[in-house]
């Protein structure tokens, strides 16, 4: 199957996920720039919004222009980057009802990303799909600053497939396949009340 027939079947999973399966996403089609093309193939469409999602960093960003960056800020926008990371893994595999209410997910997320990943998370929940696998990142880098919001390039270990928790066998035609890959991630973090969040991604799917 070629890279555009799982996109057509299956392009709203990735966890993602990513992917967020893959994860990440498994639900992004989210805007941004797609780095490291080598990483991933098709970039991963956006889901259909149900539940509403109140989070802390739903406010408008703060309006104090960034400062110069440095290493500092860097580092904080990296450290929140792989927040989100893990945080989207946690909620992806968790196999409790209501996942998207885990906490990390607004600890970490801000909107539209935060209410795309809810929704994703309530419609696996519905339809029996359970994750298996995490995402790795493997070398994000800071490719710009503009005032309150900054872009974050990774290429992502992506190891997550889906399953039927009813049956145990993975869900077919999901994006990404079944098999690890590379995700090619762009990410896009907004800072609000002094802490980055991020609030956009776009993946570019691990190649099977």
């Amino acid at each position: 199957m070629t890279t555009e027939e799982r996109a057509a079947t299956h392009g709203s999973n990735r966890v993602r996920a990513r992917r967020g399966s893959g994860l990440l996403v498994a639900l992004m089609g989210l805007t941004g720039l797609l780095a490291a093309a080598a990483c991933g193939s098709t970039p991963r469409s956006s889901p259909t919004a149900t539940p509403t999602v109140t989070d802390s960093a739903s406010a408008t960003a703060s309006a104090v222009p960034s400062p110069s960056p440095s290493g500092d800020q860097t580092a904080a926008i990296i450290a929140a980057y792989k927040a989100q990371i893990a945080a989207l893994v946690q909620a992806w595999t968790d196999m409790s009802p209501g996942a998207w209410t885990l906490p990390a997910l607004p600890a970490t997320m801000a909107n539209p990303l935060l209410q795309e990943v809810a929704t994703q998370l309530e419609s696996n929940e519905l339809q029996g799909i359970v994750v298996r696998g995490t995402l790795m990142p493997q070398d994000p880098k800071v490719v710009s600053i503009t005032g309150t919001t900054a872009v974050v390039s990774d290429c992502v270990w992506d190891t997550t497939v889906q399953y039927y928790k009813a049956t145990n066998q993975p869900v077919p035609n999901q994006a990404g396949g079944t098999q690890p890959g590379g995700d090619a991630y762009s990410a896009t973090l907004v800072l609000v009340s002094g802490k980055w969040m991020v609030s956009d991604e776009t993946e570019e799917l691990k190649t099977p």
